[in-house]
């Protein structure tokens, strides 16, 4: 009898329990789908898309900030700890490299938005013919876009790289087994491209080379990237399916966002494709 009690007792509990934990998790739901606050963080590079849907968020009924920061992990560690909601101003393989290196779950939103290209840059030369022997090369330092950088490299002639890494991987410095004219590979911030005459080429992404001052057209060598390259907004797993996620989403590809962004910026939205 006193087995069956015990029994009774514990059932109780656990079937409590199970109706809080259910409670809980509907209440989060309902807290989520009812946010009217949203946080979206971006880089200096991506200012210009991140405030291009802020009107038509707030025309929604929210209320928007924007969070710029200048550091390229900070906006995905901001996310993870739930200071911000969203963020824009990455591409996918950058997003799953800080996944895998940090056990976070990122996820980006469809559609993504804005396409960029790579291009080749030089005070010294106006085509790839001309380019002098020797000097600085100047490539990103973070994985993904060093790898990126390197393959454009080796697709003009100037370099060639070992066999292609295996998916997941990316190609690095120590990878080039051809540099016929000599060049110094410096690793660094586009922000230091903005002493063109310390480099002989700089090769860089349209965004950032607009942010560093320097005309994205004026290139002697132009390659749009791969889609998987195309930034988007950025969640945590969880708020994938929440309404304000979609409201976001709806708001930047909205015609009045698209607008927003100008051709000087470097950015070319992904819809026109």
């Amino acid at each position: 009898m006193l087995k069956k009690r015990i029994l009774g007792i514990l059932l109780v509990v656990f079937m409590v329990g199970v109706f809080s934990v259910g409670c809980a998790k509907d209440n989060q739901q309902t807290s989520n789908d009812d946010k009217k606050t949203i946080k979206i963080g971006t880089s200096s590079v991506s200012k210009d898309l991140a405030e291009s849907g802020k009107s038509s968020l707030e025309k929604m009924g929210y209320e928007v900030e924007i969070v710029v920061f200048d550091d390229y992990v900070l906006p995905n560690d901001a996310l993870v700890e739930g200071t911000l909601d969203a963020n824009l101003y990455q591409h996918e393989p950058y997003m799953e490299n800080y996944n895998e290196s940090k056990g976070a779950k990122i996820v980006m939103l469809e559609p993504k938005l804005y396409d960029y290209y790579t291009g080749l840059y030089s005070v010294k030369a106006d085509s790839l013919d001309s380019l002098p022997d020797g000097g600085a090369i100047g490539i990103a330092e973070d994985a993904s876009n060093m790898s990126l950088q390197l393959e454009q490299l080796q697709e003009a002639g100037i370099i060639k790289l070992n066999k292609k890494p295996s998916d997941g991987e990316f190609f690095t410095v120590a990878d080039i087994k051809e540099n016929p004219h000599n060049y110094e590979f410096v690793q660094g911030d586009h922000m230091k491209y903005k002493n063109m005459d310390d480099y002989a080429i700089v090769i860089g992404t349209s965004n950032t080379m607009a942010e560093a001052g320097v005309d994205p057209t004026k290139n002697i060598l132009k390659k749009f990237v791969d889609s998987k390259y195309t930034e988007g907004i950025c969640v945590t797993e969880e708020n994938v399916n929440t309404q304000w996620a979609k409201d976001i989403i709806a708001a930047y590809t909205s015609d009045e966002a698209v607008e927003k962004v100008p051709a000087s910026s470097g950015f070319d939205y992904a819809g026109k494709k």
